[in-house]
């Protein structure tokens, strides 16, 4: 699933491309997506905006495009109009054509008026790139909650973007267990969390993000971070660290890596 570092790789290089473009045209592929027409045709796109893992072309009208790429969804510009695998939503734009792809259907596209923009960036938790991502900010959501703080970062209403490969980075270089309770957090753990989080998605934005499966940039090239992966997907490998092999486990249904050693705490 495309996390934080990927949507804002897309949106720093669709930025560049499609800002300021008008809506030509809209061609949806598949039923279960929709869009419009009417409503855009003719729109220039203002700016591109991006919270957590959601992706929004704010048009002239103040609506907004939004897009959210689930599991397998790809935002794709091309100049000319290709015939991309998977194609649901192909918008024709005077600069080009943005092309949304989903193999496996789990992604979202939607035309919102501003107030249900704002609606729905007020249920999503605080973005850690953002000027609300404050360690006052980030003690609140935190304040209170007794769940496992694997669970914690996955959940986007705390904390948003962070989905299951950045978070077994955070805690490792955070050198907390995944299960270990939010609760239970020493102050120095706290602080280390707050500033982890941003370090490794900044340092994943700076690498293209992370290609493992799906993932691809606005141009079809693939991210770099997986090289730079410390323990995701990395079970039975040596910790980089302390040497011990790093354990796969199954949390909430997903897979956690950490080093059983490392991350005691």
């Amino acid at each position: 699933m495309p996390e934080l570092p990927e949507v804002e790789v897309i949106r720093r290089e669709l930025k560049e491309k499609i800002e300021e473009s008008r809506i030509l045209f809209v061609r949806v592929e598949d039923s279960q997506f929709y869009l419009p027409s009417d409503m855009i045709l003719g729109k220039k796109i203002n700016k591109l905006e991006r919270k957590g893992k959601n992706l929004f072309l704010v048009l002239e009208d103040e609506s907004s495009i939004f897009f959210h790429l689930g599991m397998t969804g790809r935002l794709l510009f091309s100049s000319r109009e290709e015939p991309f695998p998977y194609l649901k939503v192909l918008l024709g734009l005077s600069s080009g054509f943005l092309s949304l792809t989903d193999q496996r259907k789990l992604g979202k596209v939607a035309l919102l008026t501003r107030e249900e923009t704002e609606e729905l960036l007020r249920q999503v938790g605080i973005d850690p790139l953002s000027p609300e991502y404050t360690e006052e900010n980030f003690e609140k959501v935190l304040s209170g909650r007794k769940m496992r703080v694997k669970d914690f970062l996955l959940s986007q209403r705390y904390i948003s973007g962070i989905g299951n490969i950045y978070a077994s980075e955070i805690l490792f270089r955070s050198s907390i267990h995944p299960e270990k309770r939010t609760n239970d957090l020493t102050p120095e753990e706290k602080k280390k969390l707050f500033i982890t989080i941003p370090q490794v998605l900044k340092e994943a934005i700076a690498h293209q993000g992370t290609t493992i499966r799906n993932y691809v940039r606005s141009g079809g090239e693939q991210g770099e971070f997986q090289n730079s992966l410390l323990v995701y997907g990395k079970e039975g490998e040596r910790c980089p660290c302390c040497g011990e092999k790093i354990v796969r486990k199954k949390i909430a249904s997903r897979s956690t890596y950490f080093c059983p050693r490392c991350q005691m705490g």
